[in-house]
């Protein structure tokens, strides 16, 4: 091994590469076909380079790397931050790290993202995925090539592979029977996105239920006031909102309306936070966050359940009559 530290130039030259090539291989830092990247690795380690040792041997050896990826969606980071801390809480003991991506739930930088932790020898990855649509069959090819994978998703359509279902049913069955308890003749669903699942229940139980008028009102929450359904008032006699975002602004629209028949989804860090009087529809991503590490860690050694199906890890529907059930 040479005393001093040889130049990316030496390297190229013992490779048969550009010098640009060897910067992209051990700076992960650009493509490079896998026949190119192990001559590169073979002679810095030859040379005794002393940039990334440690990870080279181990990708040479064909040895793990000891790190998962997290690919995300941050457009919640109160959400998101009770989602990592419940995984890293999870993930400490095992000695593994992670690298957390922020997808922008965009096709494109999660396929981006996946081949790049691909490069790096990731063991695993946890990806968030808002819909089953998101998953096109490009990043399905590129979860396999990674190999251990879980998804964690509100919507079903993620079948070939180890997943979490954080769904709607029957959270929101149990909201549509809470506005037939209340006598709602017309209940309100606001969405702020596509929520394909959610829309589809909400319809079957008001129908089940002998509901027989019920609105869908998409709208972004800063436009809710001025949106023309709210104009005139309260479009119907009972509202759910299936975005945490709507909280604010419906609470002002309700005031002096204490007992009008009102649910809002809610995540599950701020529910004990905020304590709220009207029924909520909890989410569980933290609580999958964990379970998903559990599930990809077993993956991983090698103790995975063969069972294909998903883990059901439903949204859960809570009334205050209580007020622990906010305080869990």
């Amino acid at each position: 091994m040479s005393s001093s530290q040889p130049s990316m130039l030496k390297i190229a030259r013992i490779a048969h590469v550009s010098a640009m090539t060897v910067s992209r291989v051990l700076n992960n830092s650009g493509p490079v076909a896998p026949d190119t990247r192990k001559k590169v690795l073979a002679a810095a380690e030859e040379l005794g380079y002393s940039h990334v040792p440690n990870l080279m041997s181990r990708i040479l050896r064909g040895d793990r790397s000891r790190s998962i990826g997290i690919l995300t969606c941050f457009a919640r980071p109160g959400l998101n931050g009770e989602v990592i801390r419940r995984i890293g809480h999870e993930l400490f003991p095992t000695d593994y790290v992670s690298y957390i991506v922020d997808t922008y739930s965009d096709p494109l930088v999660i396929l981006r993202s996946l081949q790049t932790l691909a490069e790096r020898r990731t063991d695993g990855v946890i990806y968030f995925g808002n819909t089953g649509n998101e998953l096109t069959p490009e990043i399905a090819a590129a979860l396999k090539q990674i190999g251990k994978a879980v998804v964690v998703t509100h919507e079903k359509g993620f079948s070939a592979l180890k997943s979490i279902y954080c769904g709607w049913d029957p959270g929101v069955r149990q909201v549509a029977a809470y506005f037939a308890a209340r006598g709602c003749r017309c209940p309100v669903l606001l969405k702020e996105s596509t929520n394909a699942d959610c829309c589809r229940i909400f319809e079957e139980s008001c129908r089940t239920l002998g509901i027989k008028e019920w609105k869908i009102i998409n709208c972004q929450p800063e436009n809710l006031a001025s949106h023309p359904e709210f104009r005139k008032g309260l479009p119907g006699d009972g509202i759910f909102c299936s975005s945490e975002k709507f909280r604010v602004v419906m609470q002002s629209l309700l005031k002096g309306k204490k007992d009008f028949p009102f649910v809002v989804l809610m995540d599950d860090y701020l529910i004990s936070q905020v304590l709220p009087e009207h029924p909520v529809l909890r989410r569980r991503e933290p609580e999958a966050g964990a379970l998903a590490v559990k599930m990809l860690m077993a993956q991983i050694r090698g103790e995975e359940d063969r069972d294909s199906s998903p883990v059901e890890l439903p949204m859960e529907f809570i009334v205050p009559s209580d007020k622990r059930n906010f305080e869990k």
